[in-house]
């Protein structure tokens, strides 16, 4: 093996090395802190009414999952509290046709 042959394998060598070494480095995760509501819900009449207010409270930006029940008459949101609060989420139902107020925890 010539000079300039073993010097070209250990400088790729070293690159590859380097390369791996800089891609190993860990990565850091932003913590997602989400927030959840149970809105209880005025004025639900008829099965399209769970629509309106999902489609209403998924307009509002920072609402990341809505689940609308029925039954309960309830609207469970999730959402980013550094985007939009709980008054903003009442506003949008009210806004729909569906006041709302925040589910006191029992």
């Amino acid at each position: 093996m010539t000079f300039k042959t073993l010097f070209l394998a250990l400088s790729l060598f070293a690159g590859f090395f380097l390369v791996q070494t800089i891609q190993a480095e860990p990565v850091v995760q932003v913590q997602n802190s989400s927030q959840s509501v149970t809105l209880d819900m005025q004025n639900m009449t008829c099965p399209m009414c769970k629509f309106t207010i999902k489609k209403a409270l998924q307009a509002v930006d920072g609402v990341q999952v809505v689940n609308v029940n029925s039954d309960t008459e309830t609207a469970t949101v999730t959402f980013d509290p550094q985007k939009v609060n709980s008054k903003a989420l009442i506003k949008a139902t009210t806004h729909a046709g569906y006041p709302a107020t925040v589910r006191q925890s029992k």
